[in-house]
């Protein structure tokens, strides 16, 4: 065992670790550390039983709250189509060609396509007016990845 004994200056006994003459003191943690270790572990019992948190075999525990973050997003994404839904019907009444004589159409039609293009096709094209070297742009014969396989998988 360990050489223990009481440390002088502090009156505190030591583990008996020794390093370069540096003696371990054996200092119990502070009693508020301790409180916040337990809230902590407190915490983490109760989240697990009202939240979906541990993963099984073929699916995870589903918390006794019934809240999922891929039921959040589905009521997000049903949220957006039904704000686009008004949107994309006027759009969908007009030819495309026709777009241009109604502003208000054309504008919409315009913010889609930005957003389209932001989601899409930045991040090989890049963000300004011209593509970004070494990819594909609107002019090369063999045209984008993303709209070639968009074109095969619709045929």
């Amino acid at each position: 065992m360990a050489n223990k004994r009481i440390d002088q200056p502090t009156g505190t006994e030591t583990v008996g670790h020794e390093w370069d003459g540096i003696e371990e003191l054996d200092t119990p943690m502070p009693r508020w550390w301790l409180w916040t270790f337990y809230a902590t572990i407190a915490f983490a019992i109760g989240y697990v039983i009202a939240y979906p948190a541990m993963p099984m075999l073929h699916r995870g525990t589903e918390g006794v709250l019934g809240w999922t973050s891929r039921g959040q997003l589905a009521d997000e994404m049903a949220k957006e189509g039904r704000r686009r839904a008004p949107i994309l019907a006027m759009l969908a009444q007009v030819p495309i060609e026709r777009l241009p004589e109604d502003d208000s159409r054309m504008r919409a039609a315009v913010a889609g396509g930005r957003a389209a293009f932001k989601v899409n096709c930045v991040q090989c094209h890049g963000a300004g007016p011209r593509a970004a070297k070494a990819t594909p742009t609107s002019t090369t014969t063999t045209g984008c990845g993303a709209a070639t396989s968009r074109r095969s998988s619709t045929r």
